[in-house]
């Protein structure tokens, strides 16, 4: 087969010919093009790129017919120079001189490309980690102090597999913490900090929340890395030290944000008032008497909510738990009902079965349940939950854990539920809200034959290993109130959660408190979402499952929670009265 053809044995190839090509077989950019998947980024890519007439080398911007090798070569070799010699063999050596110069830039070329193609993923070998440093930027009120990064505060790394979610930024706060926490009397949290490329760049919507190696094919690889990428080492040595996959980014620092937060903090304390800037604080609260813990009979009736501008109709019926079916089967749940929010769960006993795999090591772990990864159908984009804690002090059993799932999944679908109640009304009067706020999906599922060992069940209690399955999260989690903490938020997001909670309160005509709210921020079809999960409640009969302490747990949100531009808009009647009447109550007991 002639050199200057692009072709092989089996039909591969352009079919073009190229007059400088340096070796028989596909041309340089047919070669490339073989080595990526047909329909590829990458192939598509180079697809489109020109390739130069003359030695068939494929180059992005390539603007002429030949490149410029090739034009200089044809240009030495037409025109005929003074004392050169015209001996055929001399001039078969020097062409052969030329060829083997073209065919050593041609295999530089293909090394070049082969190791940095345009948007190439990150490699697949052992070292499969990218290394993610940071230092600091402090927002003050003084722009010539925000030029540059705080060298107080220090630099740090470490490497971090691909496939982990950018919550790195918890990490590298709690390490920010030790030293901040020291100097300033308090630790930032994670409203007061975000993250941005080194040179104060910032991420574009919704990729802060994405897995690291799909932010590193983004930003630093193809046209994004000229602008995102960390300036070169200035010497050899350095840049011999440098990890092949960097992410050079910073943190930063809400400074004014946060000397507010610790002023407001200050003065709660001052004033003998808890310190919202925990949830973790111990209270002791009085218990009610009968006469002020009975349940009206007529609890399943609508309920008409009077507020500042008129009643708010709700139709919510809480969901009986003394009623749930115990039926031995398979796995089933029904949404929420749409009307009343009212949840149904049923294990029927033709549902259907699913293959899968439950991983043996803890995922994740709280105060009450250990998380495992679930391969459900081949996916492995679940986590399952069990308790192993509910407060007995024993070992938790086979049906507590069942029953404590099915409360737990039915505090996501009345959440899934009020929170879609809350939106529709907010939009209704023009409040303006964090509307990419969503409730976790969840589903149950229960282990047929044998229990498996992260069950901690007895192998004879066959059929009994109930999980709640929920899509996998990143493990970055914020908090924004406890069990019996509920904070005053400024950010928008948490001032939103807050109004939430007082929106629940008065739409289930006072029967339902949510708290521990929590969720994880995440990317979902490149929109930023914060996604709850876990929710805690309190009701007027203290069993909506684990952490439900009833009329007290009400009443610490009523005392704790202040109305903020949310609750106005929506006009949710102001917590005042239900103060007072709690007052009442108080010295009525006392004169008893």
């Amino acid at each position: 087969m002639d050199r200057d053809f692009c072709g092989s044995d089996t039909g591969d190839g352009c079919g073009r010919s190229f007059p400088n090509k340096s070796s028989p077989g596909l041309c340089a950019k047919c070669t490339k093009l073989a080595s990526f998947s047909d329909g590829s980024t990458e192939y598509e890519q180079w697809k489109g790129f020109r390739q130069c007439e003359s030695c068939g080398v494929a180059w992005k911007n390539l603007d002429s017919p030949i490149c410029g090798r090739c034009a200089s070569d044809n240009a030495k070799a037409a025109t005929p120079q003074q004392g050169v010699a015209t001996d055929p063999n001399i001039q078969n050596l020097a062409r052969t001189a030329i060829e083997a110069s073209r065919a050593a830039r041609s295999h530089a070329m293909d090394a070049r490309i082969t190791k940095q193609p345009v948007g190439q993923q990150l490699h697949t070998t052992a070292d499969n980690n990218v290394f993610i440093t940071a230092q600091c930027r402090i927002k003050s009120t003084s722009v010539k102090d925000q030029k540059t990064t705080d060298p107080s505060c220090g630099q740090w790394g470490k490497p971090w597999p691909k496939d982990a979610y950018m919550s790195v930024l918890d990490e590298y706060l709690a390490t920010l913490n030790v030293r901040w926490s020291n100097e300033k009397g308090m630790a930032l949290i994670p409203d007061e900090v975000e993250f941005r490329w080194a040179g104060n760049k910032l991420f574009l919507p919704g990729d802060v929340n994405k897995p690291v190696g799909e932010v590193y094919d983004t930003y630093l690889t193809g046209d994004m890395a000229r602008y995102y990428s960390a300036p070169a080492p200035t010497t050899k040595k350095a840049a011999g030290s440098q990890p092949q996959f960097l992410m050079a980014l910073e943190l930063y620092i809400d400074q004014p944000k946060f000397m507010a937060r610790r002023r407001d903090t200050m003065s709660f304390s001052n004033r003998g008032a808890p310190a919202h800037s925990s949830t973790n604080i111990t209270t002791t609260f009085r218990k009610r008497s009968a006469t002020a813990t009975e349940i009206n009979d007529t609890l399943r009736k609508r309920h008409t909510v009077s507020n500042e501008g008129g009643p708010m109709e709700s139709t919510f019926v809480r969901t009986n738990r003394a009623n749930l079916p115990a039926v031995d089967a398979s796995t089933l749940i029904r949404p929420a009902d749409p009307e009343t929010g009212e949840v149904e769960i049923v294990w029927p006993d033709n549902s259907d079965m699913y293959e899968g795999v439950l991983g043996k090591d803890v995922f994740a772990t709280g105060a009450t349940k250990n998380v495992y990864k679930v391969f459900v159908n081949c996916s492995e984009l679940y986590v399952a939950k069990r308790f192993f804690e509910i407060g007995s002090g024993t070992m938790v059993t086979a049906n507590e854990n069942k029953a404590s799932l099915e409360n737990e999944l039915i505090r996501l679908k009345n959440a899934e539920w009020f929170l879609a109640k809350f939106k529709d009304i907010a939009k209704e009067n023009g409040v303006e809200f964090s509307s990419n706020i969503i409730i976790s999906d969840g589903f149950l599922i229960r282990e047929m034959g044998m229990p498996s060992p992260a069950s901690s069940f007895s192998s004879f209690e066959k059929d009994t290993a109930v999980w709640l399955v929920e899509p996998r999260r990143t493990k970055a989690v914020r908090k924004f109130s406890g069990t019996l903490v509920h904070p005053t938020r400024r950010d928008k997001l948490g001032q939103t959660l807050s109004a939430f909670t007082h929106f629940v309160y008065e739409y289930s005509g006072k029967e339902l408190v949510f708290a521990d709210i929590q969720g994880s921020p995440m990317t979902i079809q490149n929109v930023d979402t914060f996604i709850l999960f876990d929710p805690m409640s309190h009701s007027r009969q203290s069993d909506s499952g684990i952490g439900d302490h009833g009329l007290d747990g009400i009443a610490t949100f009523t005392a704790q929670h202040t109305c903020n531009y949310v609750c106005r808009g929506l006009k949710l009647a102001t917590l005042s009265e239900d103060k007072a009447q709690d007052s009442d109550e108080d010295e009525e007991d006392a004169d008893k």
